[in-house]
């Protein structure tokens, strides 16, 4: 006889005992069966015979047993699951442990800024070199030669007779040079004074700053739920 329920059971469907525990959801259907998420009751996923539901109720399907008989020591839930998982008694028998152990973590993220530098030029110092003129008076010693004009008279007695015979009564002149020490000027190049630029890098510190994000979490408790928040453990202590 073709099992009724083959065809209603659907994947997302609630898994519950008929006395109204919820054991999962349906992860995967098969041809005669189908497998329930691991949870408080199953340590991994677990298969389920379509012979042991009891009825399909809109989204649930609901199971031929109640809660403590599937805990009873020795009991099988189908021979379905015997054969192809562990049987569901000792999944069960976990539903405690697993209670305890199985923790559901959230993990908080922020950014961190780590700073790198760059050389990039910033300004210049420009050091330039003009040409400028200027009038400079020097006092410089110099020798001429001067001229004096003496006239002496020649007694009648003692008057000589000219040499020159042919020359008296003619004009003559003598030419006497005359000279002085002119300045003559010579310029030379000299360093007078040297600018010298020296570029040095020293350490400074820059302050800089940025907007960065981090998470959050916020407990919130509805219904009569007991919490006690642990302080945050360092790492290494």
């Amino acid at each position: 006889m073709a099992n009724p329920f083959v065809d209603q059971v659907q994947e997302g469907m609630e898994v519950r005992t008929v006395d109204g525990h919820k054991l999962g959801k349906v992860v995967s259907v098969h041809a005669n069966d189908f497998v329930v998420e691991k949870g408080f009751f199953f340590p991994k996923d677990y298969m389920i015979s379509c012979d042991d539901i009891a009825e399909v109720r809109e989204e649930t399907l609901v199971l031929l047993r109640r809660r403590e008989e599937l805990s009873v020591e020795g009991g099988a839930f189908s021979s379905r699951a015997a054969t192809h998982q562990e049987p569901l008694q000792s999944a069960l028998r976990l539903e405690e442990a697993e209670r305890t152990e199985e923790a559901a973590r959230l993990a908080l993220h922020e950014e961190q800024v780590q700073a790198t530098t760059h050389t990039e030029q910033v300004g210049e110092v420009r050091i330039h070199k003009d040409v400028v003129t200027e009038e400079r008076l020097l006092t410089v010693p110099v020798k001429r030669e001067v001229v004096t004009v003496e006239r002496l008279p020649v007694a009648a007695q003692g008057a000589r007779t000219s040499a020159g015979e042919g020359k008296v009564f003619q004009e003559e002149s003598i030419v006497v040079p005359i000279r002085e020490e002119v300045v003559d000027l010579h310029k030379r190049s000299v360093v007078t004074e040297e600018i010298v630029v020296t570029r040095a890098t020293e350490q400074t510190e820059a302050p800089v700053s940025t907007t960065i994000r981090r998470e959050v979490a916020e407990v919130v408790s509805e219904g009569e739920v007991d919490t006690h928040e642990v302080p945050l453990r360092k790492t290494g202590t």
